[in-house]
């Protein structure tokens, strides 16, 4: 299944190595997913500031990233439907000699 994780646009080796040592083994994993499990974040507690490691702790991926390849995931699950891409606006009044 992890085959299929592989094939989410975003995802890199050094990811599914990390995915898979957490567990998350099917796009459904993955597509159920939050950012924070992925890139982790700084709790605050007592005053004491600690980091919580994501799955993807060592790896660079901000916030963004994660977001979209959690996104990807989803559609690939289809709990959700792609986004539809918005065509190119006409007319926007730029360089228009009109």
């Amino acid at each position: 299944m992890l085959d299929e994780v592989a094939e989410i646009e975003g995802v890199t080796p050094a990811m599914l190595a990390a995915l898979g040592e957490n567990g998350v083994m099917s796009v459904e994993d993955l597509a159920g997913c939050a950012s924070d499990d992925l890139i982790g974040y700084d709790e605050v507690k007592d005053g004491q500031k600690t980091r919580v490691p994501g799955y993807f702790e060592g790896i660079s991926v901000s916030r963004a990233e994660a977001e979209a390849i959690i996104m990807a995931a989803r559609v690939a699950a289809g709990w959700i439907e792609a986004p539809a891409e918005e065509p190119p606006a006409e007319g926007d009044g730029e360089g228009d000699d009109a």
